[in-house]
C-alpha cells in the first residue's frame, strides 16, 4: 500500500535519507536511485509518525530490482517493539480512506514559505516551498514539469546561512486552481529522496520549531 515515511538506508558503504513509497508489514519498496545489488543486507531506520524513536530494522534488498520507484527491501529482523510499531500503522493506513493516485501522508506537514532553487535538466529557478513535512514539500511556482520526474532542490532553511540539498521526486502538479477554489495558486508536490544526514538534521529541528509554533495540520491524503 502507499505509505510515505522518512527512511534512513546504509548499504554497500554508502548511507542516505530518503523516503518509502510503499510498505507493508513486512516489506517496503525503498524511493531512491541509488539502489543496492540483489540480496544485499541494509540497515535501516524508519521515522515513523508515533511517539517512539526511529524504528531500527534489517532487510535484504528483494530480487528482482523494482522500476524507477526504487527498490524493495523485506524486513528480515526488527529491534525491539519495531515490528509492532509497523504493522500499527500499516493497520491504521488501511482503514483510511485513500484515492489511488497519491500516497498517504504519515508526517504531518506545515505551512511555511521557504526560498528554494530546482535543477531539472539545464533550468534552474527559484520557487517558495509553501508547506513542508519530513518526506516532501508543496513547491508554488509556474514551472511545467512532469510527474515521475527526479529533480535537484535546495532549501534555505530558516536561522541558515546555506542552503540545504536533496533531491526530489515529483508526486503531483497543479496547474490552477479548480472552479469551486479559484483562489488555489499553481505549484508541485515533491517527495524527498537521497539526502544525506545533514539534511534530515536540519528539516527535523526545523519542523520541531514549527510544530512548536504552528498550528499542526493533521496527516492526510493526496
Amino acid at each position: 500500500m502507499t505509505l510515505v515515511v522518512p527512511v534512513r538506508l546504509a548499504a554497500f558503504g554508502r548511507i542516505t535519507q530518503t523516503t518509502s513509497r510503499e510498505m507493508t508489514a513486512s516489506s517496503l519498496l525503498v524511493a531512491s536511485q541509488c539502489r543496492p545489488p540483489p540480496r544485499e543486507i541494509v540497515a535501516l531506520r524508519l521515522y515513523l509518525p508515533d511517539s517512539g524513536a526511529p524504528a531500527g530494522a534489517v532487510g535484504k534488498v528483494r530480487e528482482p530490482a523494482s522500476d524507477d520507484a526504487g527498490f524493495w527491501v523485506d524486513l528480515l529482523d526488527t529491534i525491539g517493539g519495531v515490528g509492532e510499531r509497523i504493522r500499527k500503522l500499516v493497520s491504521r493506513t488501511l482503514r483510511a480512506e485513500a484515492p489511488a493516485h497519491s500516497p498517504h501522508r504519515a508526517a504531518a506537514r506545515y505551512p511555511t514559505c521557504i526560498p528554494v532553487s530546482i535543477e531539472s535538466g539545464k533550468k534552474t529557478f527559484a520557487a517558495k516551498a509553501m508547506d513542508l513535512s519530513a518526506g516532501g514539500a508543496f513547491v508554488r511556482c509556474d514551472e511545467r514539469l512532469d510527474v515521475g520526474a527526479v529533480v535537484g532542490m535546495k532549501l534555505l532553511i530558516p536561522a541558515h546561512a546555506d542552503t540545504v540539498a536533496v533531491s526530489a521526486k515529483i508526486i503531483h502538479v497543479l496547474e490552477g486552481g479548480p472552479p469551486h477554489a479559484p483562489w488555489s495558486e499553481p505549484g508541485i508536490g515533491f517527495q524527498f529522496i537521497d539526502g544525506d544526514d545533514a539534511f534530515r538534521t536540519r528539516i527535523d529541528r526545523y519542523l520541531e520549531l514549527m510544530s512548536n509554533a504552528a498550528p499542526r495540520h493533521k496527516p492526510e491524503l493526496g
